[in-house]
């Protein structure tokens, strides 16, 4: 019984089951993972017998310890960032909650809910991080990449700096790829925790409300720092979003563009350092008294460069651009067309004289009349590409199609 409830405390947990029971559950858990998880044991078991016959078997054990320690980090990470976000978040006093009553049968029952919210902590936060760490242990060759990488080693192909970042190829090989993977998982974190705190926030203030009291000042410093939080990491995710117009596809070329360059890129750093100050204005209103409306002047630098940089965006591709395209995109047509003949080594190639065959068999056309008579004027699949890349001016008109076909002309 609570000394200040009108009514009954219902306890939690249950009272506990005798041990017959909890040993059955034992066994049944034992065999449940030996029928999940004995396939893929005895998978892994063949793998090593396989690898072992030819003479590799420290190649499947570095791979199989690599799988297993980034699963391990990423595990224990996650688990270790949401439980702990719980238990910070969570109001010191979560009896506060229990002053809704249940009425059964004309009887009010509260519920002590702390001990449930724990729980449900604790699985739910084991349950995100088992999924996490099973999903980076797929996504392990590209962080072994990242970690072994060595790019002094790298042949000097790999050391070749792009004309718009200045980065080499090995940043676009090893490091981005890790990068936008452990940003994504930073993301996904911080907006579980920016939910649990936003939980809090709601719950422990309508109950506070309710209560005819102040909102729980400690529920908005929590909310403030998990807000904080998640601008930053969604600063990080637009940062590295720019090396992504490396490789984007457009109607004339792939890569980055006019508009790309002088806007486009520059602008996302704009909006990634406005959020990362939303972020601190975050912090500053935790550790001050905190306010909701410093939680929305927090995104607003975000939001205004955001729509900034959108609407010059679009002026400059419809007004700079468009009306003499060719001339603007002239110099990133040319790093497309150098970066694409480095990559498959056309700037290598060297050149020999073929001679061609001039006996008197090529040069007799009275004896090779069927030949001449059967030759295509034009090449269609060559004439299609041509057409489009010499002819074809993009809004205007294209070439969907190219017949070839026999005509007579005065016999």
């Amino acid at each position: 019984m609570n000394g200040r409830s009108d009514g009954p405390v219902i306890d939690w947990p249950t009272p506990r089951r005798p041990r017959r029971r909890r040993g059955r559950i034992a066994i049944l858990v034992v065999l449940a993972l030996i029928v999940f998880g004995g396939t893929t044991a005895l998978s892994y078991y063949v793998d090593a017998l396989w690898f072992d016959s030819l003479g590799f078997s420290e190649v499947f054990w570095k791979s199989l310890n690599l799988q297993a320690a980034v699963f391990s980090i990423f595990f224990v990470a996650t688990f270790a960032v949401l439980y702990g976000a719980f238990s910070v978040l969570k109001p010191a006093r979560l009896g506060e909650l229990t002053n809704f009553p249940i009425l059964i049968n004309g009887q009010p029952i509260r519920l002590p809910v702390e001990p449930v919210l724990k729980l449900i902590a604790v699985v739910a936060s084991a349950l995100i991080a088992f999924a996490t760490g099973a999903g980076f242990m797929a996504e392990w060759p590209t962080l072994a990449l990242w970690w072994y990488a060595r790019p002094d080693a790298l042949p000097a192909a790999a050391r070749v700096l792009d004309p718009i970042f200045g980065r080499p190829v090995s940043f676009y090989l090893f490091a981005l790829p890790a990068w936008q993977l452990i940003s994504g998982w930073a993301m996904t974190v911080t907006v579980i925790v920016g939910g649990v705190a936003l939980f809090f926030l709601v719950v422990t203030g309508g109950a506070r409300m309710v209560a005819g009291r102040e909102p729980n000042e400690a529920a908005w410093r929590g909310f403030s720092v998990a807000f904080g939080l998640v601008l930053f990491a969604l600063a990080v995710r637009v940062y590295l979003a720019r090396f992504d117009h490396l490789n984007e596809d457009h109607t004339i070329f792939a890569g980055v563009t006019y508009a790309d360059a002088h806007v486009t890129i520059t602008g996302m750093l704009v909006v990634s350092a406005a959020l990362a100050l939303g972020g601190v204005i975050a912090l500053v209103n935790a550790v001050a008294a905190p306010k909701l409306q410093w939680i929305a002047f927090a995104i607003a630098p975000a939001v205004v460069s955001y729509v900034g940089v959108g609407i010059f965006s679009w002026y400059v591709t419809n007004f700079i651009v468009k009306p003499n395209e060719l001339v603007r995109e002239r110099p990133y047509i040319e790093h497309n067309i150098e970066m694409t003949r480095q990559a498959y080594a056309l700037n290598r190639v060297e050149q020999h004289p073929f001679p061609a065959e001039s006996g008197v068999e090529a040069a007799d056309p009275a004896h090779n009349q069927a030949t001449i008579q059967n030759i295509r004027l034009w090449d269609w699949r060559a004439l299609q590409d041509t057409l489009r890349q010499l002819q074809e001016i993009r809004t205007y008109y294209d070439f969907p199609d190219i017949d070839i076909d026999r005509y007579q002309i005065d016999g």
